[in-house]
């Protein structure tokens, strides 16, 4: 039923949509506030789901109807629903320009054509351009009838003020507050591996090696798979060169977000790893651990450790994280955190 996979990780936010739509008092324009984007992406779709559903039911939308089932389709990202627009940075700079949001402008204030309602999402919506997001402010001051707009951010504080202020903010909890992703483990068992080894520069290169080809593989995964969902090898003999190189950008901005995403939950399952370090050294209960299958190894770690070293692990952890959101070189900001969290003092990376 519509909205339970999104209520199994973020269950606050699922009610506080669910009731909105009981009492049809749902806002023309949210702002979905967080770092959990595929969870973001998910609630769009399914509000998207529900204010066109053709039997909705009390839970949200039934998951089965035409609507539904065209919202629900994995290509073209964002599904087949003519009524509903996604839209996300697709140049080179990753940005969202003007003529995006312009093409969004004028298909909200069309009729909805197969739903009862025109559903607008901004994927990243940070990466507005000032242009585009004063343009945009007029849409949201005055929204067309029947229309709701859906803003994704994961840092909304980038925002311009006037479109954070038109509306209705919905907060999502952390994306790695459930299971350790499997493909995670090798990078966990690598970093617990290089904190108990007394500061050996060996082991912080051997993780990094480790994590050099696991991000190479994901990049290669994701590329791959937004090539497969685009599907211009069947236009590139027949289809306008201006328009192909579009789409090609298009790609390679979708690929990026993706795989930028990718890495950071990678990261952010690292992180958790030291967080739970600090945990055991502060003597919290098991429950509290994220990665409660290493409790042992956790523990063990904890005893050689002092507080301050490993609140020093958990600083260099997310300085890479905010370094590597500046498109800092990615090889050297690994090198250097890795190396840090192999307790050298190493200069830091120089972000232009």
């Amino acid at each position: 039923m519509s909205f339970k996979q999104l209520a199994a990780s973020q269950p606050a936010v699922a009610a506080v949509l669910q009731r909105s739509l009981a009492n049809g008092r749902l806002a023309h324009a949210y702002l979905f506030a967080g770092d959990a984007m595929g969870d973001m992406e998910l609630a769009a779709r399914e509000l998207a789901k529900a204010v066109n559903c053709e039997s909705p039911t009390k839970q949200g939308a039934c998951d089965r109807c035409d609507s539904c089932r065209k919202i629900d389709a994995a290509t073209p990202p964002g599904g087949q629903h003519p009524d509903v627009q996604w839209i996300r940075p697709e140049s080179k700079s990753r940005r969202i320009d003007i003529e995006q949001t312009r093409d969004l402008e004028k298909s909200l204030h069309l009729k909805p054509s197969l739903g009862r309602m025109k559903v607008g999402v901004i994927v990243e919506a940070d990466r507005l351009g000032r242009e585009a997001a004063n343009s945009f402010l007029k849409t949201l001051e005055e929204p067309p009838d029947r229309s709701l707009l859906l803003l994704l951010s994961a840092t909304p504080e980038q925002l311009l003020e006037t479109v954070q202020s038109r509306c209705q903010r919905v907060q999502f909890g952390a994306a790695a507050a459930r299971e350790p992703v499997a493909a995670h483990a090798p990078l966990a068992d690598g970093l617990l591996a290089l904190l108990g080894g007394g500061g050996s520069v060996l082991k912080a290169y051997k993780l990094f090696d480790s994590m050099r080809v696991f991000l190479d593989a994901e990049k290669k995964r994701v590329e791959e798979q937004v090539e497969q969902a685009a599907q211009l090898d069947r236009y590139r003999e027949t289809a306008d060169p201006k328009w192909l190189e579009k789409k090609e950008e298009e790609m390679e901005a979708q690929a990026s977000a993706e795989y930028r995403r990718q890495r950071a939950a990678a990261l952010t399952t690292l992180e958790w790893l030291l967080r739970d370090v600090l945990v055991c050294i502060e003597g919290g209960d098991a429950a509290l651990l994220f990665h409660r299958d290493r409790g042992d190894a956790l523990r063990k770690l904890a005893g050689s450790q002092t507080r301050e070293r490993a609140l020093a692990n958990l600083e260099a952890i997310e300085t890479l994280q905010e370094q590597l959101e500046r498109n800092v070189n990615e090889a050297l900001a690994l090198e250097v955190a890795l190396l840090r969290l192999s307790g050298l003092t190493v200069p830091a990376v120089v972000v232009t």
